[in-house]
C-alpha cells in the first residue's frame, strides 16, 4: 500500500508558488496547470490519464465515451480519431493498478486544487474590481461599469462580465473542486479487484455468500490507512468551503467538524504510529529521523485543526445564532475568529475580515446617525458640539481604532515582561527602542490617517464658511469649528510626542543600565538629541494650535489651518504648551551638549556654553511647571527634570577638567587626574578622570581583624584535624627512607 502525504505535498506547494506569502490565486492556478501536465504525462500512467482516444482501450476510459467511439468510427479521419477527447474515468481502474503509481492519486488532488485556486482568483478579481467601482462613485467624475474599470481593452476576457457571472463562475469552479476532492476520496478507499478475480468472483459467488468470512482474495485499498484518512480530511473540508459559500452554514458545520475530527486524529499520531512500528523494528539507522518527520507532521496537522479549521468552524455557528447576538458581540466574535487564521490558511482569510470591517461601518453609521455617541468634545476647556455626521463617524473611528492599538501595545508589552522574566534578564538590556516598530506600526499608522481624515473634512467646511459675510451665527460655526480643528491636531500631535518620548528613554534607560562600562556613545546621543529636536517641533505646533477663548472674542478671521494669523489665547493650555516648550529645550541642550564633550569631537568650549543654557532653560521650565496645577504628568516631569539638573551641574564639572586637560600636553603616567592632583605630571590622554568603579587596591590586615574575626569563630573541629594530623605523618613516615620515594601514591 502507499503512503501519501496530501497536506505537506499541498502546504510546500502554496508556500512556493505565491499562496501563502502574497495570496496569488492565477499564479498557483497557471501552476497547478502545468503540474497536471507533468503528472499525466509520465511513463507510468501516460496510457490511463492522457485525455486521447489514442488509448481507448484503457480501463479508465469512461464506458459511454467508449459505445460513442464506436458508433461516429466512420465519420472521422483516422488522425482525428487518434487525438480526439476521450472521457476518463479513473474509478474503474482496480485496486492493484491504482496503487502502482502515486501520480493516480496527485493527478485529482491538483485537478481540485486548479479549481479551488481559479474560484478564489475570480472572487478576488470581483471585490477588486466592486471595490474601484465605489471609489470611482465616490469621487464623482465619469460613472463606469463594474467591467469597464478592470478592463485592458481586447485583451481581457472578462471585461463585460458582471458581479453576478462572476460569482456565477466563481461558485462553477468551486463545485467543480468538491467534484475532485470527491473523486480522490473514492480513489483512496477504492476495493475494487482486477478482471480476472472478477471472473472468479462471479464463478463462486454462492459460496461467497453461505461462507461467513471474508474471502481471502478480496482486494485491498491502494493506500495505507494515514492517506485515507488525509483524503478523508481534504474532502471535507473542500465541501465546507462550499458550503460556506453557498450560505449554508448547517452542512458547512457539519463538514468542518469531520475534517477538524479527522486532523485532530492524525495529529494525535494514533494512525502514524501504528503504521510504522513495523518499520522501526527493522533495526534500520533511519528510525530516528523518521521520528522526527512524525513529530513535524503531528505538528503540522494540530495547528491546521486550530489555526485553519476552527475559525471557520466557529464562524458557522457564529452565522447560526447571529440573530441573536448585538452588532457589538458580533464584532468582539469576528475579531477573535479572525485574530487566529494562520498565514498558511487553504481558505480566502479575506472572507471575515470583509465581513468585520462591514459589520465596524454599519455600527458607526448607526452611532453617528443617532447621534448618541460622540456628539461634543471639550478642547481647552470648551465644550464644542460635533454637528455633521461625517465627523462624528470619523471621530467614532478615531476612538476605535485608538482603543485597538492600545490593546495590541499592551499585550506586546505584557509578553516582553514575560519573556523578560523567563529569560531572568532586565526589560532594558532584552528589548531595544525599536522592537515597539512591529506588528503595532500599521494600526498607529492607521490611526493617524484618521486623524488626517478628521482634519481634512473640518478644512473643508471651513473652506465653505470662508466666502460668507460675518455675522453671530457664521462666526459661532466658524468658531466651533477651528477648536475642532484644534482638538483633531492636537491629539495628533499628543500621540506621536508619547511614541516619540517613549522611544527616548528606552534608548537612554538602556544606556543606563548596559552591562558595558561605556555608558551612551556618540551614536546614541545623536539619536536622542534628534529624537528631542522632533519633540520640539511637534510642542511648538502644540502651543500654536488654533482654538480656545471665548464666542465673544472670536472675530471669524481664523478661517485657515495655518497658525499665522491665528491669536494666541494666553489659557491654561497655553501656559502648559510653553513650560512644555521649556523642557523639551533644556533636555535638548543638554544631550548637545554632551554630544559636543564626547572624545571624538571634544569641542568643551561649546560644550559648556550649552551646558550653561540648558540649566538656565531646565531652571524656566521647573517654575513653569510647578505654576500649572493641572498639567497632565506634571510631578513626574518635575521630578525628572530635577534628576537631569543635577546631571547637568555633574556634566559642567566634568566638561570644565576635560577642558583643562586638553589645553595641556605632558608625557607623565597613565594615572588618572583623581591619583595625581598633588603632581605636576599631565597624562596625554584627556579622557581619563577617574577609574570608574575605582581599582582594587592590597591593604594589609591590621592584628585588632584579628581579635574581631576570633568572636566570631565557632569552635575548632579537633577531632578532625587531630584525624587528618595523624594521616599526614602516617604518610610522611612511609615515605622516608631510601625506597621511599616510591611508595608515595
Amino acid at each position: 500500500q502507499l503512503r501519501l502525504y496530501l497536506h505537506s505535498e499541498l502546504s510546500t506547494s502554496h508556500a512556493t508558488h505565491g499562496i501563502t506569502p502574497h495570496e496569488d490565486y492565477f499564479q498557483y492556478s497557471s501552476y497547478c496547470t502545468r503540474r497536471l501536465h507533468r503528472l499525466r504525462h509520465s511513463q507510468h500512467v501516460k496510457r490511463d490519464l492522457v485525455h486521447v482516444r489514442l488509448y481507448k482501450s484503457s480501463l479508465s476510459t469512461r464506458i459511454a465515451d467508449t459505445t460513442s467511439n464506436n458508433s461516429s468510427s466512420n465519420t472521422a479521419g483516422n488522425k482525428a480519431k487518434k487525438y480526439a477527447y476521450r472521457s476518463i474515468d479513473l474509478t474503474n481502474l482496480p485496486s492493484t493498478t491504482l496503487a502502482s503509481h502515486v501520480n493516480y492519486f496527485l493527478e485529482p488532488l491538483y485537478c481540485a486544487e486548479r479549481c479551488w485556486a481559479a474560484s478564489l482568483a475570480l472572487k478576488a478579481q470581483m471585490n477588486s474590481l466592486v471595490g474601484s467601482a465605489a471609489d470611482a462613485a465616490i469621487g464623482g467624475g465619469n460613472k463606469k461599469n463594474v467591467s469597464e474599470l478592470g478592463g485592458d481593452g481586447l485583451q481581457n476576457p472578462r471585461k463585460d462580465w458582471s458581479v453576478g457571472k462572476f460569482r456565477a463562475q466563481s461558485m462553477k469552479r468551486l463545485k467543480k473542486a468538491v467534484k475532485y476532492a470527491e473523486l480522490l476520496e473514492t480513489l483512496a478507499l477504492s476495493t475494487k479487484p482486477d478482471a480476472g478475480d472478477e471472473e472468479e468472483e462471479a464463478a463462486e459467488a454462492s459460496k461467497a455468500k453461505e461462507d461467513a468470512q471474508p474471502e481471502e482474495g478480496m482486494a485491498q485499498p491502494p493506500v495505507d490507512e494515514h492517506t485515507q484518512m488525509e483524503a478523508r480530511a481534504y474532502a471535507s473540508f473542500m465541501r465546507g468551503n462550499l458550503a460556506l459559500e453557498m450560505n449554508q452554514w448547517q452542512t458547512a458545520c457539519t463538514q468542518y467538524q469531520m475534517a477538524m475530527q479527522l486532523c485532530e486524529a492524525l495529529g494525535q499520531g494514533r494512525i502514524v504510529v501504528a503504521s510504522s512500528a513495523a518499520g522501526a523494528d527493522s533495526g534500520n539507522g533511519s528510525t530516528s529521523s523518521g521520528n522526527v518527520q512524525q513529530l513535524e507532521l503531528f505538528d503540522f496537522f494540530n495547528s491546521r485543526a486550530k489555526n485553519v479549521i476552527a475559525p471557520l468552524l466557529k464562524y458557522c455557528h457564529y452565522e447560526l445564532q447571529e440573530k441573536g447576538l448585538s452588532p457589538t458581540e458580533k464584532i468582539s466574535f469576528l475579531q477573535s475568529s479572525s485574530s487566529i487564521i494562520s498565514d498558511g490558511a487553504t481558505t480566502d482569510p479575506s472572507y471575515l475580515q470583509s465581513k468585520l470591517h462591514s459589520l465596524k461601518n454599519e455600527t458607526l453609521q448607526t452611532q453617528a446617525t443617532s447621534g448618541s455617541s460622540m456628539s461634543q468634545i471639550t478642547f481647552r476647556e470648551i465644550v464644542v458640539p460635533v454637528e455633521t455626521k461625517d465627523l462624528r463617524m470619523a471621530l467614532l473611528k478615531i476612538q476605535d481604532l485608538k482603543s485597538e492599538w492600545e490593546e495590541e501595545e499592551k499585550e506586546e508589552r505584557g509578553k516582553k515582561k514575560q519573556n523578560d522574566n523567563n529569560t531572568g534578564s532586565s526589560p532594558s538590556s532584552s528589548s531595544s527602542p525599536d522592537d515597539n516598530d512591529g506588528g503595532d506600526d500599521a494600526k498607529f499608522m492607521e490611526l493617524l490617517s484618521g486623524y488626517d481624515d478628521a482634519v481634512s473634512l473640518v478644512n473643508k467646511e471651513l473652506k465653505q464658511l470662508a466666502a460668507l459675510k460675518s455675522g453671530p451665527a457664521v462666526n459661532a460655526k466658524k468658531f466651533q469649528l477651528v477648536n475642532l480643528l484644534g482638538y483633531s491636531k492636537y491629539q495628533k500631535l499628543k500621540l506621536v510626542m508619547g511614541r516619540n518620548e517613549e522611544l527616548t528613554n528606552g534608548i537612554i534607560q538602556k544606556c543606563n543600565e548596559g552591562d558595558d562600562d561605556e555608558g551612551m556613545t556618540l551614536k546614541h546621543l545623536e539619536e536622542v538629541a534628534h529624537l528631542y529636536d522632533a519633540l520640539l517641533q511637534d510642542a511648538r505646533a502644540v502651543a500654536s494650535l488654533p482654538g480656545g477663548g471665548s464666542p465673544d472674542d472670536f472675530d471669524g478671521g481664523e478661517t485657515t489651518s495655518s497658525s499665522s494669523s491665528a491669536v494666541v489665547v494666553e489659557d491654561e493650555f497655553y501656559l502648559e504648551a510653553n513650560a512644555n516648550v521649556l523642557r523639551l529645550r533644556s533636555l535638548r541642550c543638554y544631550y548637545l551638549a554632551r554630544m559636543h564633550a564626547s572624545p571624538l569631537v571634544h569641542k568643551y568650549s561649546e560644550a559648556v556654553a550649552l551646558l550653561d543654557q540648558a540649566e538656565r532653560l531646565a531652571n524656566e521650565a521647573l517654575e513653569e511647571i510647578g505654576a500649572c496645577d493641572q498639567m497632565e504628568n506634571g510631578d513626574a516631569l518635575l521630578d525628572i527634570l530635577e534628576k537631569v539638573a543635577a546631571e547637568m551641574r555633574g556634566e559642567k564639572c566634568r566638561v570644565l577638567a576635560l577642558s583643562y586637560l586638553s589645553k595641556s600636553s605632558s608625557i607623565g603616567s597613565g594615572k588618572c587626574l583623581l591619583q595625581r592632583l598633588h603632581d605636576y605630571n599631565i597624562p596625554s590622554s584627556p579622557k581619563s578622570i577617574a577609574h570608574v568603579p575605582p581599582k582594587l587596591e592590597p591593604m594589609a590586615c591590621k592584628p585588632s581583624f584579628f581579635d574581631v574575626a576570633l568572636n566570631y569563630v565557632s569552635e575548632y573541629p579537633v577531632d578532625e584535624l587531630e584525624r587528618a594530623m595523624e594521616e599526614y605523618n602516617g604518610v610522611e613516615a612511609a615515605s622516608s627512607g631510601i625506597l621511599g620515594w616510591f611508595r608515595r601514591g
